[in-house]
């Protein structure tokens, strides 16, 4: 199991499965298929935007895949050197939006600071702007910021970044969505003509205003591009009586630190790797990245190993658009490792696309048109 499920309170859980109210509303202005991140983002952006009762459906926990097994990081200036410039503007806005929410729930999202300190990287090979604080560090500039961290003599240190408990964060906008029912399969759109009316459903049939969906994989057969999941592996240490302050990415290894001092490890790509099964190879090699990278953490045994699927698009970007052939049904999928930093800006893109027919320009880059 994720480190999150078993460190989590008893009662963040039970908000997180609440099944299906006895008093479901049969209809809702907005339905949101699918309960991770961006589901739940989405569906409090548009009780934000004022539009009218929103609905989400989610066939099994809410934040039950892949955004409840990832690392809950949000930090949109590292992909600066890899994604392009829109694509960076987007989680800059969304972590900024993440905070805002944060101190309007008093905390209630636990966000919290961090720096990604990003080795063998040069400030001058970044294609777009930086927007958070960057200081170029050589060997001893590395060692006096994080001493506990070994074996690196160049690197790029941003701040300004953030982390999040993904439970917590889930729980906290799952308040915030309207009405959210779990162990709900979604099935068929009703529809008259191009207009979405309603939603088949195992709990039986919804009428719905809006569809969105946010279910990781665009929704099959609506949206004619393959996407894939992902698979990755991350482990935890048990807690270490040193600090690690920043999230370190090398080309081999990661690491970043959790509150209660526990040392998170991973995010490895296994292409082709459809198992749910821990892979021995692949662990080791967290393990032996984590030892030399942090020479403190060797001997301290793992607490938790698991393996996180995430969805991806052909080009690992995400696509955020309107169902094809529909008035007034949208999806946003492919998040492939960025659904928790992306989820405030898009869910709010999405909400204000609803209400005033129009896409929202962070959003434009990342629709269909880009296929073909």
């Amino acid at each position: 199991m994720a480190v999150w499920d078993t460190t989590a309170d008893p009662g963040l859980l039970s908000v997180l499965h609440p099944g299906v109210p006895g008093d479901l509303h049969r209809g809702a202005d907005v339905v949101v298929v699918g309960g991770g991140a961006v589901g739940l983002a989405t569906a409090a952006a548009c009780r934000r935007e004022g539009l009218g009762r929103v609905l989400v459906l989610e066939a099994g926990r809410l934040a039950g895949t892949a955004s409840g097994r990832a690392a809950g990081i949000l930090a949109p200036e590292p992909h600066a050197w890899s994604e392009p410039a829109a694509f960076v503007e987007l989680g800059r806005r969304s972590l900024r939006l993440t905070w805002e929410l944060d101190a309007e729930t008093g905390g209630a999202l636990g966000v919290r600071s961090l720096a990604s300190l990003l080795a063998g990287v040069r400030v001058e090979d970044a294609p777009c702007p930086l927007a958070a604080p960057v200081e170029a560090l050589d060997g001893a500039g590395v060692r006096e910021v994080e001493p506990a961290v070994a074996g690196i003599e160049q690197a790029v240190l941003v701040g300004g970044q953030a982390r999040v408990d993904p439970l917590r964060l889930a729980a906290a906008l799952a308040v915030r969505a309207g009405t959210v029912a779990t162990g709900v399969e979604a099935g068929a759109l009703v529809l008259d003509g191009d207009r979405v009316t309603g939603l088949d459903t195992s709990a039986g049939r919804v009428d719905a205003g809006s569809v969105v969906f946010a279910t990781g994989l665009a929704p099959a057969p609506h949206v004619p591009v393959a996407h894939h999941w992902v698979k990755g592996h991350l482990a935890t240490t048990e807690p270490v009586p040193f600090r690690v302050g920043s999230q370190v990415v090398t080309p081999t290894a990661g690491v970043l630190q959790l509150d209660d001092g526990r040392l998170l490890s991973g995010g490895s790509l296994d292409e082709g790797d459809d198992s749910p099964s821990l892979q021995p190879q692949t662990l080791s090699g967290l393990r032996r990245g984590l030892d030399d990278l942090v020479p403190g953490s060797r001997g301290v045994p793992f607490s938790h190993q698991w393996c996180c699927f995430r969805p991806a698009a052909p080009d690992r970007l995400p696509i955020i658009d309107r169902v094809p052939g529909t008035a007034n049904a949208w999806f946003a999928s492919g998040m492939y490792r960025t659904g928790i930093l992306l989820a405030a800006a898009v869910g709010e893109g999405l909400a204000r696309w609803m209400a005033t027919g129009t896409p929202p320009a962070g959003l434009t880059p990342f629709g269909l048109a880009r296929f073909g």
